[in-house]
This record gives C-alpha cells, sequence and structure tokens, in this order.
C-alpha cells in the first residue's frame, strides 16, 4: 500500500484514468456538500488575489485507488476507485464548468489547460481512444450524461435534457446529481469571475480582471486542494480498506456498503457484473429509493428502510436498523445464495410491492391497506406485508389478508390497545406463514395464540363494536387517522356501484352533536345546564349531563363536513346543522339529517349501524382450523 498527499491537479493531469466500480453508488452530492465547497474555493481565490498566496492548501480526505491491471505498452494505466469518488467526481465536474466559463468568456487558452485536466489530449498515446480519453469513467449509471457534460456545450446539454429544466433556462432541483452540479459550478464561477454583475454583451467587462478572477479559482482548485492518496497492491482486501474508511465520519447508506460488497464478492468469483447491474440492481439507481424518509423518528433513505424491512420478511426476526449492514451480512451467510443473482433476486422480488406501499395508486387491495399503514405510520407491519405480496396466494387471498392486517390495526386503535408489541408480532406472522402457508388459516392461527394478551391480540366483533358504542375517540385517536375511518365507514355505507373514488376536499371532524352544546342542545328532560355543569343542578340532571358528556366524543357523534365559514356555526342546532349535513351528499350524513332530532338515543342508533358496518368493513379472521376440527 502506497499513501501520499497530492493536489487534484496533480491527481489529474498524469496520464491515468480513474475507473468508478460497477459497485459504486451514484454521484450523490448537491447544494449541501456543493455550496460549502464553493465557498472554499472562492475563499481561497479571494486570498490569493488580495495576497498573491495561500496560507494553507485544504484537505479534502482520501482517495482509495487500486490498480485495474497491470500495466500494457501503449495503453492508459486505469485505477479503480474503491473510495473517494464523489469528491473525484465533483473535481471533475468543476474543472468541465470552468473549462466553459472559460470559452464563454473568450478565454481558449485557460479552456484548452482545463480541458486537459478532464480528457487526454489527442496527442497523448491511448489504444481506445473513445473510451480512454476520458480521465474518468463514472458508475454504469452516470456515464452517459457525464460524457455529455463533458463533450457538449451548455445550449447542447439544454437541448439534450429539456425535461431537466425550467422554460426559463434554470436548472431544476430534481435534475440527475452530475449535471445539477455543473451548472451550480457554472453559475457560481461565472457569478465569481463578474463580482456578481450580469451585462448584456461580454465586450463591455474589463477582461483582465476577468481573467485574473479566473486564473486564482482554477489555480486554488488545481494546487490547494488535496486528497491523501491511497493506491493499493493487487493482493491488497479493497472492501475491507473500504468498510474501515467508511466506519467513522458520515457514515454511507447502509445499501451502499451492500452494494460494495455485492459487486466485491461477484467480481471475485468472475461472475459478470453488468448483468447483475442490468437485471437486478439498476431498480435501486432509481430517485425513488433515494428519497429520504421518515418511519417512527427514524429518518433514512427509503432504500435503507427497504433492506430493513425485506431483511425481517426473509429472516423473520426483528431488523436493526443501525445495524443494517451487518444483518445483511449474517442473512447472506445463513442463506448460502449459489450465485450472486439469487443472492439480489432475493430483494428485488419485493420492490414493486414496497414501491406500491410507499407511493400508493388510487386503487388496488394493495394500495388500500398502504394508506391504512401510512396513516397510522405503521411501517412495522411492511414485512409481513411483503411476505404476503410476493407469495404465490391467488389474489383473493392475498386480498383477505390485506384486509386483515388492515382490520386488525384499526380495530386495536379503536379499542384502545397499544400498538408497542407490532413490529414482533407482524414479523412472527411473516414467519409462521412463510413457513406454514400464506393463508388465512394460518394467520388465524397465530392471533388465536395470542387472545389473552392485551398487547398483541386481535379484538373480537363484540368488543370492536362496545368500543364503537361507548369509548370516546375523538382526543384519543390522531385526527388524520380518525378522518381515514371515517371516511372508509363513508365509502362502506355506500352501494356496490359506488364505493370507490374519493371524497370531495376540504372535508374535517365535526361533531353533530358539539362539544359546546349547552346553548342549542337541550337535555332530553329540557333542563337548562350551567356553564360549568355544575352549579345548581340536581342529582336527575347530572346524570344526564354525565350521559351526555359520554357520547359527545364517541364516533358515532362525529362525521366529516366542510367546514362552515363562521366557525361557530358548528356550535348551531340541529336544525340549522342539518341542511349542511344534507348537502354534504354524503351517505352517513343524508341518515343523520334524516333523524328528526339528534340526542342521546339517535347517537346510539347510529352507533348500532355503524357498528355492524365497521365489522364488515374491517372483518375478524376465520376460526382456525386446528380449533375448528378440534
Amino acid at each position: 500500500m502506497d499513501a501520499k498527499p497530492l493536489s487534484i491537479g496533480k491527481i489529474v493531469s498524469e496520464r491515468q484514468r480513474f475507473i468508478v466500480p460497477i459497485y459504486q453508488r451514484t454521484y450523490a452530492w448537491n447544494q449541501r456538500e456543493l455550496e460549502p465547497l464553493v465557498e472554499q474555493i472562492e475563499g481561497k481565490a479571494d486570498e490569493l488575489l488580495k495576497t498573491g498566496k495561500v496560507a494553507f492548501s485544504h484537505y479534502m480526505g482520501a482517495l482509495l485507488l487500486i490498480p485495474d491491471s497491470d500495466p500494457v505498452f501503449g495503453k492508459i494505466q486505469a485505477f479503480n476507485v474503491v473510495d473517494g469518488q464523489q469528491r473525484l467526481t465533483t473535481f471533475h465536474l468543476c474543472f468541465a464548468a470552468l473549462r466553459d466559463v472559460a470559452k464563454e468568456f473568450g478565454f481558449p487558452d485557460v479552456a484548452r489547460q482545463l480541458s486537459d485536466l478532464i480528457v487526454h489530449s489527442d496527442d497523448t498515446p491511448m489504444q481506445d481512444r473513445a473510451t480512454e480519453r476520458y480521465k474518468l469513467e463514472p458508475t454504469t449509471y452516470d456515464r452517459a450524461l457525464f460524457r455529455h457534460i463533458i463533450d457538449l456545450d451548455r445550449a447542447t446539454l439544454r437541448q439534450k435534457y429539456p425535461d431537466h429544466f425550467f422554460k426559463n433556462g434554470k436548472i431544476r432541483n430534481t435534475a440527475p446529481g452530475p449535471l445539477w452540479a455543473y451548472w451550480y459550478f457554472w453559475d457560481q464561477a461565472e457569478d465569481y469571475i463578474t463580482e456578481g454583475r450580469r451585462l448584456p454583451d461580454r465586450k463591455e467587462y474589463d477582461h483582465a480582471v476577468l481573467h485574473q478572477r479566473l486564473l486564482a479559482l482554477s489555480t486554488v482548485l488545481f494546487e490547494h486542494f488535496r486528497l491523501i492518496v491511497i493506491t493499493l497492491a493487487a493482493d491488497d482486501d479493497a472492501q475491507v480498506i473500504f468498510e474501515t474508511l467508511n466506519s467513522g465520519g458520515k457514515p454511507l447508506a447502509a445499501m451502499d456498503l451492500v452494494r460494495n460488497d455485492v459487486f466485491h464478492r461477484a467480481n471475485r468469483r468472475n461472475e459478470d457484473q453488468g448483468a447483475l447491474l442490468e437485471e437486478h440492481w439498476s431498480e435501486f439507481e432509481q430517485p425513488f429509493w433515494k428519497q429520504e424518509q421518515t418511519q417512527g423518528r427514524i429518518k433514512k433513505p427509503r432504500i435503507d428502510f427497504f433492506l430493513g424491512h425485506v431483511l425481517a420478511a426473509e429472516r423473520g426476526v426483528v431488523i436493526s436498523l443501525g445495524e443494517l449492514f451487518s444483518e445483511y451480512k449474517a442473512f447472506v451467510a445463513a442463506r448460502a445464495f449459489e450465485s450472486t443473482a439469487a443472492e439480489l433476486g432475493a430483494l428485488t422480488k419485493y420492490a414493486p410491492a414496497y414501491r406500491q406501499l410507499a407511493e400508493p395508486s388510487v386503487t388496488g387491495e394493495l394500495s388500500k391497506l398502504s394508506r391504512r399503514l401510512n396513516t397510522f405510520d405503521l411501517s412495522t407491519a411492511y414485512p409481513l406485508v411483503l411476505v404476503i405480496a410476493q407469495s404465490d396466494a391467488d389474489d383473493a387471498t392475498k386480498a383477505r389478508l390485506y384486509d386483515l392486517v388492515g382490520s386488525y390495526i384499526v380495530r386495536r386503535a379503536i379499542c384502545y390497545l397499544s400498538p408497542k408489541n407490532y413490529n414482533n408480532l407482524f414479523v412472527e406472522v411473516a414467519a409462521f406463514m412463510k413457513k406454514n402457508g400464506i393463508t388465512e388459516d394460518a394467520f388465524a392461527t397465530v392471533m388465536d395464540a395470542k387472545k389473552g394478551a392485551d398487547t398483541s391480540r386481535f379484538p373480537t366483533d363484540d368488543e370492536f363494536a362496545a368500543a364503537i358504542r361507548s369509548r370516546p375517540q375523538y382526543g384519543w385517536i390522531p385526527q388524520h387517522r380518525l378522518k381515514l375511518i371515517l371516511e372508509e365507514l363513508e365509502f362502506a355505507m355506500r352501494d356496490k356501484f359506488n364505493i370507490h373514488g374519493t371524497l370531495q376536499d376540504g372535508l374535517t371532524i365535526e361533531h353533530v352533536m358539539p362539544q359546546t352544546w349547552t346553548t342549542n342542545w337541550p337535555l332530553p328532560s329540557g333542563a337548562v345546564v350551567p356553564a360549568d355543569f355544575i352549579s345548581g343542578v340536581d342529582e336527575a340532571v347530572r346524570l344526564e349531563i354525565e350521559a351526555r358528556k359520554a357520547v359527545v366524543q364517541t364516533l358515532p357523534n362525529l362525521t366529516l363536513l366542510t367546514p362552515p365559514a363562521n366557525s361557530s356555526a358548528s356550535n348551531s342546532d340541529f336544525e340549522t346543522k342539518r341542511v349542511r349535513l344534507h348537502d354534504s351528499l354524503l351517505k352517513t350524513n343524508i341518515a343523520i339529517a334524516a333523524e328528526p332530532v339528534w340526542n342521546e338515543q339517535a347517537i346510539a342508533r347510529r352507533a348500532d349501524v355503524m357498528a355492524a358496518a365497521a365489522i364488515a368493513l374491517w372483518p375478524s379472521p376465520s376460526t382456525p382450523t386446528a380449533n375448528a376440527d378440534g
């Protein structure tokens, strides 16, 4: 192993090429990393312009290289970039932007010198000019775009990638990383050399000043940013060193480490890495997987959550998100896959279902369950759902199981039962079903074994109905979850030709009998109720008050309505509110509006109707075969 500090200019000036191996992640730096880098470059350029020198060089970390092959006469020596490719790619994009700014402002000599840092000149000896002229060869996913950035001018780039630009020519934040970075560097370099002025004619600038400031940027970038270049011998274990270098500081995503490990092992087995990338790993290079998500209190790239849920589904145990890479290595060791393709297939088979869970479509049984899970923030159910989704069970069985998972969650919420044990419970059910079959009977068998445990039991129909009738839900279940429950009940009460679609926008939860009911909602006895509910009332009135308070927050007294222009209208009497209920066109509201009076008895009648609909909508599992036979 050879290690030495080198300037960026020294690294990219040599007759050598850098190849980013197939297992490396795509270019991932964005404004968060690039903005402070530009500030450092410009700060040192200012220092150079003011004092004629730069006091201290800036070290950017390590560049870990290993020879791609033994040297061959006439062929440019290539090195695989084991670590540091994000930095190296960034500097190439920066030099490309500076080169093009130099061209734009009429400095061809500077542009030519900068070009020699990113491509080998035509008089450089090479065997395959089409490939070897590029000093950096990024990952397969980034390569075509990177070469276009190197070879095309800005106007042509905009024409080639129109979807990544606004009509005014500004680049979109969703543009691919290399393109966004190049554009950002170009804009920043132009701002720096022109000192932020935008003149309509390039001839109006003081070209001596432009030239001086352009050279300052180029000099600083070339000479005063450094990397510790570590060149490995052929017999060094690059993967071990890579993991060691990435064990501190800002960690890579777990899936980055997995990718590195997978393709490293594939290379050692002489497997076709290109085919593995094309047929399996390319799915995980899509932007969908790189988006940051929050599950519970943890924020990670979506791909890491996917890996954790898949490992839980495959292994049948709760997975530590803090040790994902170690968990993955344990999974691979236990399974002993016959090939890397089989190993990756064990991951990719879950990808379509996971996409539905993360971004549900309008229709479909899995999407319906996904909306329930996402509303209740219960990604802990994902391992079980993934096992069901990718199984060979028929669509009817899958739909029934999805309904049971969703029913379990809703019933327990309404019955005041805790979700704290869900991670263990869902993994246990997944493991049991993988072993005994993806069937309702298998699901019911596990649930039957849990019927005495409040931490995991499936509420019975009677318990569920009783909770709907009597348990206060408003203030207990968060409002966005209550809204979903009321929406699903609305669709359940419609006829079969009108059960799909979405409700109108702007609906919110409203108490039919308002929480502030004393003014417009007399007690059944007609008694006047004081504001404090206590002073001057006899025992009979007190009991009436308690009976009313017991039902105001229950589910049967809640509905969905468009908020009135005057919020006080929510406290109006039933005759006034009846008009709003009828005009809403919701079937549940029309039924409420048909009541002659809305009181405790009407709420009880609606509770019975709602309980029956809820039991059908959120069903309980059938009795398991073993118990039915016994």
